[in-house]
């Protein structure tokens, strides 16, 4: 009796490990990923730099956000406020040694990426339009694809 009961519950048990290890290895395990060739040209920065173009992309992002809040409460003051925060007031903060270390096109990028966000809080002062603001959104979104789509950063 005690070899039967035993056995059963040996079997319970090595059945409920391989199904517990089974769902680990399904559901929790590392697997390579064989990704396209990545072919973006590489922007090497110091890491005190690159820390700074990754802050200032995520603003980008808090920023775009914070004009679609504008847009969804049609409030043209929010829009304002937040673009303002990256238009030309900004250009003014960034490093020389940044702008030195830029490849050109990649400086073009950012400069229309601060105009597009000044001539959004400019439209919105003097004529808000959402259709206007929602266009301008798109062309800076267009801006921000084109250069993710051409250049990676990566630390020196």
């Amino acid at each position: 009796m005690f070899t039967k009961r035993f056995f059963i519950i040996t079997n319970i048990i090595l059945l409920t490990l391989v199904a517990v290890l089974g769902y680990i290895l399904l559901f929790t395990g590392t697997e390579m990923v064989k990704l396209p060739e990545d072919n973006r040209v590489v922007v090497k920065y110091a890491p005190d730099l690159k820390k700074l173009v990754l802050s200032e992309m995520r603003d980008y992002l808090e920023v775009i956000n914070e004009i679609q809040n504008g847009l969804a409460e049609n409030d043209p003051q929010k829009i304002i406020s937040a673009a303002t925060r990256q238009g030309d007031i900004s250009l003014q903060e960034t490093p020389v040694r940044l702008l030195k270390l830029s490849p050109l096109q990649c400086k073009q990028m950012g400069f229309k990426g601060h105009d597009i966000f000044q001539t959004i809080a400019d439209s919105a002062k003097v004529n808000f339009k959402r259709s206007t603001t929602i266009r301008q959104l798109s062309e800076l979104t267009n801006n921000c694809i084109a250069c993710h789509k051409t250049y990676r950063l990566e630390t020196e």
